[in-house]
């Protein structure tokens, strides 16, 4: 896991990432542990410590042209995309977290010493060249080189433990139908080489000069390592990004079809069923009465929740020296229960065999019972839904073995991207 205590900012990246990125969710979406960590880890490293909106654009951009090249190389073979993301994605926090690392050795160099700050930046663009670009990249040029059909061209296949040579990169511009290869941004080899092979030579004036056998000499300022080194931490988060859109989509059919080995969920004791199906029914729009699991079933009272009213909840973020203010827009949404149950129970799957029936008793505010939902886990799954539309789910309601729901409604909160408004003093100290 990424070694950083986890703040107030890092619990909204979940929400944020599925802002941004909702377009992009099919409905199977499911988030592991493993996907949450990431997405809280980069999301918190990309919004907010120090960064612009223009960060944020490129890293958006990044993160859907990968997806993209995943995607479109999963519909030609999507086995052969799922095994060669699998076999590196385990390796990616611990990628992420020595890139971390060496970040942190320029951000301890006072920044009065050129010199050190040189040789600790030029140690970090090797430790992301090498260290971590290789495996985030490496499932999604083999999707792109099965998606343009490339078979003359061993660079698009992985490498013995699962690494791809990052000069194939250069070479996908012949197949991109758009002139940015959103790949290749902040990736110099000649830099990385002239420091790997200790071709450089720090100069006064904070400069350095550097070469190769094929390159060079340049003179490089600080500040170029700097903005190199800077664009290639944002790029590199962007393309990890776009792998965890991959296995949020793909995890449960790629694990359903046997091409990995599948995510064990623990079977949940009742004060953590409790604590999923509360969590659960908040998102989709409910308020949790009561939550029963017997062997084969699983059964559940929920209350609809009211429209509430539409406006900015205020987040403050307390340091010794002052506090950060946050306003995050809030907003109510009326849906068709139907719908939200659909996507509630989907998220539920993995914790259950699927033989087990899931039952749901819908009640209004003042306990008036508006209807009930009864299933079991292995229709859900047959249902294949690709989405949740009204229309869609209106197709397959037949199935279930009981909906007396018809068109009640509940209202969903949704929460928009948290801005900052401004610094005050830092809080008292109470403990």
């Amino acid at each position: 896991m990424p070694q950083m205590e986890q703040t107030h900012i890092a619990r909204l990246a979940l929400p944020e990432f599925n802002r941004t990125f909702h377009d992009l969710l099919g409905f199977r979406a499911f988030v592991t542990p493993f996907s949450r960590s990431i997405l809280e880890d980069i999301f918190e490293t990309i919004l907010w410590f120090g960064r612009t909106r223009d960060d944020f654009e490129e890293f958006e951009r990044t993160a859907r042209v990968t997806y993209s090249f995943l995607d479109s190389g999963a519909q030609v073979n999507q086995e052969l995309i799922a095994q060669n993301f699998y076999a590196v994605i385990d390796r990616v926090i611990p990628a992420l977290n020595t890139s971390r690392a060496a970040k942190a050795e320029v951000d301890q160099v006072p920044k009065n010493n050129a010199d050190a700050l040189i040789e600790t930046n030029l140690a970090y663009y090797k430790v992301m060249y090498e260290g971590l670009l290789p495996f985030v990249c490496a499932p999604v040029i083999c999707a792109f080189g099965v998606y343009k059909n490339i078979n003359d061209d061993d660079g698009f296949r992985p490498r013995i433990g699962g690494k791809v040579n990052l000069n194939t990169i250069n070479r996908m511009s012949r197949w991109l139908t758009y002139s940015e290869n959103r790949l290749a941004i902040g990736l110099n080899n000649h830099l990385r080489n002239a420091y790997s092979h200790n071709n450089y030579r720090i100069l006064d004036d904070a400069q350095v000069e550097l070469w190769d056998r094929s390159w060079g000499p340049e003179i490089w300022h600080l500040d170029q390592l700097t903005k190199i080194n800077d664009q290639l931490w944002v790029n590199a988060l962007g393309i990890t990004c776009g792998l965890v859109l991959y296995d949020i989509n793909n995890r449960l059919t790629v694990e359903s079809h046997g091409w990995v080995t599948p995510t064990k969920v623990p079977r949940l004791r009742r004060q953590e069923l409790h604590a999923v199906a509360e969590s659960l029914a908040d998102e989709f729009g409910f308020y949790l009465k009561k939550v029963e699991a017997l062997p084969n079933e699983v059964s559940m009272t929920l209350s609809v929740k009211p429209k509430g009213i539409d406006q900015e909840g205020k987040i403050i973020k307390g340091y010794k020296s002052h506090t950060d203010i946050f306003k995050e827009p809030m907003w109510y949404e009326e849906r068709r229960v139907i719908d939200q149950l659909t996507m509630m129970f989907h998220r539920l799957i993995p914790y259950f065999n699927t033989e087990v029936e899931v039952s749901t008793n819908v009640v209004s505010l003042d306990d008036v019972s508006l209807g009930s939902l009864v299933t079991d886990f292995r229709t859900l799954i047959g249902l294949q839904l690709e989405d949740t539309k009204p229309e869609t789910v209106e197709r397959v309601r037949q199935v279930f073995k009981t909906d007396t729901l018809g068109g009640c409604t509940t209202f969903v909160e949704k929460k928009g991207a948290p801005r900052f408004v401004g610094r005050g003093p830092a809080k008292p100290d109470n403990s």
